[in-house]
This record gives structure tokens, sequence and C-alpha cells, in this order.
């Protein structure tokens, strides 16, 4: 989860420097190379990796489907509020090339209805 934390507060200063490109890719390959860390992640972390690739205009599609896929296989119990919900939709929106995207931004949709 400190890579989380790392990564979105690195993605809030925004620079599109080639060393700001290479720790992210370098971030997206460690992460994707050994993917079933993703299952001992909580909610928020997944949330907060994609949200802070979308954030840095990062294109690690890679990363990006993991992470949509870990979310959807935890749509029952996750546990998001109404800002988390947004920033996965917004991350999601952002990739939405991605073929998980749409299954994602139903998720977020059905969990912001009125139980």
């Amino acid at each position: 989860q400190e890579i989380a934390i790392t990564v979105s507060a690195f993605a809030a200063t925004r620079h599109a420097t080639q060393t700001s490109k290479l720790i992210f890719t370098k971030i997206s390959d460690a992460i994707t190379a050994n993917a079933s860390v993703l299952q001992d992640w909580n909610d928020m972390s997944l949330v907060a990796i994609s949200y802070a690739f979308m954030k840095a205009r990062h294109e690690g599609n890679e990363l990006i489907e993991l992470i949509g896929n870990e979310v959807l296989c935890r749509k029952d119990e996750l546990s998001l509020g109404a800002r988390e919900l947004a920033n996965l939709a917004a991350a999601f929106s952002y990739y939405h090339m991605i073929p998980c995207s749409k299954d994602v931004l139903e998720l977020t949709y059905e969990k912001f209805q009125p139980q």
C-alpha cells in the first residue's frame, strides 16, 4: 500500500518529464510482473493507483486492466465511499479502451445507487 501513496503523491506534482514517465513505467512493470500482489491490496489502494496513473496521464494499460479485473472480482464486497467510486469511475473513463473499463464503470454506477 505504500506504493499507492508514493504514486499518488508523485502524480499530484503532475510533472511530465522523462524521469517521471520512467518511474511510472517501472512501477507498472514491477506490479504487473507480480500481479498476484493486487489480491492483497485493499480497495482504496487499487483506486489510488489507477487514479494516480490517470492523473499522470500514463499509459499503464496492462496494470489498469489488472486492477480493473481485481475490482470486478471483489464487486460484491467492494467497500468504497462516494469519492473513491468517483475516482475509480474517472480513471476507467480515461482508460476507456481497456476491455474491462465498461464493466468497472457499470459497477461504479451500481454502487452509487441507493440500496
